[in-house]
């Protein structure tokens, strides 16, 4: 499909008048163009520029196929080629549930003529990819480009977390045995031990049944093999680093029998702990602005994003990260703390996580149950309804609608194409 392009300057979306008048577009990240007519040969017009120098909680909306991950991925690619000053300031965090975010780290290959006819390069983004430690050999035989593997610290998992792993509740004999084991773990060795110490305390453990006993070790002896947690883990520094972008990839947790709550404990515990950390970090920044200082301190303000964000926000349903996820929607911004949250499901969605975002991105929908979710975040200045939106946007991948509270505007556009490889494509049974 022919693509015409008129006009000139440019949108930002996401950013206040007085910081547009104070910044300008510095800090702003490439998106795409606003779409001026719709028909067989869409028009596009000027840039839409999307601030990621402050918090936002934004959220990604789409049916499969219509480039939700795509637009995940533009905007980790604008991340990445943000202005040094800029960049040092900012940590990002990305929780790869399907496994495609590690092709950042490749240039494009295919279809440049895209690139050529909105003036880009291919290339490729300097992302960190880290897997759990128990897949590492699995990607390195693949020859999957990595760059590590990381672990949970083992006394981070408190009594609630070990029965969310294993899907137990306070009424299973298992999920009560594993509490007090976990409980007496911690009184005798502090924060320093492993599977191998808990175990040995349900070994020892008297309250209990020889077979209740014998399943829990079975269960907690499968965590062990699945090489995540561990008595050290990998410390909060070493994953918000300043400046980098990081890809931590659960796709291996994403069906396995006996693994399901893994990804949802990988989340909770990241969560907790950044939200933690800059709650702490954030009061040495105002106490430096006090004495005149500039804004500064060891650990950087933080965006995560979260690819099938329904799966840790759901509606109607617990889940051990929902509690985390929603500290961060609710008081988030003001420790420095972003979301951006991806789904193909907003119907599934915890309503909060939608009534709370100040920057909508919604890619072509037809599901009337999905549609009928986002219309609850529907401000006064829409000038109809989500449906008439979904009926005017082209069917084409890419195009995307813009509901920006910063701004209070509201904007069809085309999502620019990426620089780097897409691994999100649609499977095909040809080899070339």
């Amino acid at each position: 499909m022919a693509i015409k392009e008129f006009g000139v300057g440019q949108n930002i979306v996401g950013r206040g008048l007085a910081d547009l008048e104070k910044y300008g577009s510095k800090g702003c990240g490439y998106f795409g163009k606003v779409l001026m007519s719709s028909g067989e040969k869409p028009v596009l017009g000027s840039k839409v520029l999307v601030d990621l120098a402050q918090p936002h909680l934004v959220l990604i909306c789409g049916k499969r196929g219509y480039g939700k991950s795509y637009s995940m991925a533009v905007l980790l690619e604008e991340m990445a080629r943000l202005p040094v000053e800029v960049k040092q300031r900012i940590s990002v965090i990305t929780i790869d549930t399907v496994g495609i975010f590690w092709s950042l780290k490749l240039p494009r290959r295919e279809k440049l003529e895209q690139l050529a006819d909105w003036d880009l390069r291919p290339g490729p983004t300097e992302v960190r990819v880290l897997v759990p430690a128990g897949k590492l050999d699995f990607y390195k035989s693949k020859k999957i480009p990595i760059d590590g593997a990381f672990t949970l610290k083992a006394s981070e998992l408190d009594a609630v977390e070990w029965m969310a792993l294993f899907r137990l509740t306070w009424a299973d004999k298992e999920g009560i045995l594993i509490t007090r084991a976990v409980e007496t773990v911690k009184e005798q060795l502090g924060t320093y031990y492993g599977i191998d110490d808990i175990i040995a305390a349900i070994k020892r453990d008297k309250g209990s049944e020889a077979s209740t006993r014998q399943a829990v070790i079975n269960r907690v002896k499968a965590a062990k093999a699945w090489g995540l947690i561990e008595k050290k883990g990998t410390k909060i520094s070493e994953i918000a680093k300043p400046g980098a972008i990081t890809v931590i990839d659960v796709s291996a947790y994403r069906q396995a029998i006996g693994m399901e709550g893994t990804k949802d404990i990988i989340v909770a515990l990241l969560g907790k702990k950044l939200f933690e950390e800059r709650m702490l970090y954030r009061k040495e920044e105002e106490m430096r602005l006090v004495r005149g200082e500039k804004r500064e301190s060891a650990m950087p303000i933080v965006w995560m994003f979260i690819d099938e964000a329904h799966m840790f926000m759901p509606k109607g349903e617990d889940n051990i990260a929902l509690k985390v996820l929603l500290e961060w929607v609710r008081v988030g911004r003001q420790p420095g703390l972003s979301l951006v949250l991806a789904t193909q499901r907003p119907e599934k969605l915890h309503p909060d996580a939608i009534s709370q975002c100040d920057l909508f991105i919604s890619h072509r929908m037809t599901s009337q149950p999905d549609i009928q979710a986002v219309s609850a975040l529907r401000p006064s200045y829409m000038h109809q309804d989500f449906d008439r939106y979904y009926h005017e946007m082209p069917k084409g991948k890419g195009f995307a609608l813009i509901v920006d509270d910063k701004t209070e505007k509201v904007l069809m556009l085309k999502v620019r194409p990426r620089f780097s490889w897409d691994a999100g494509v649609t499977a095909s049974a040809f080899v070339r």
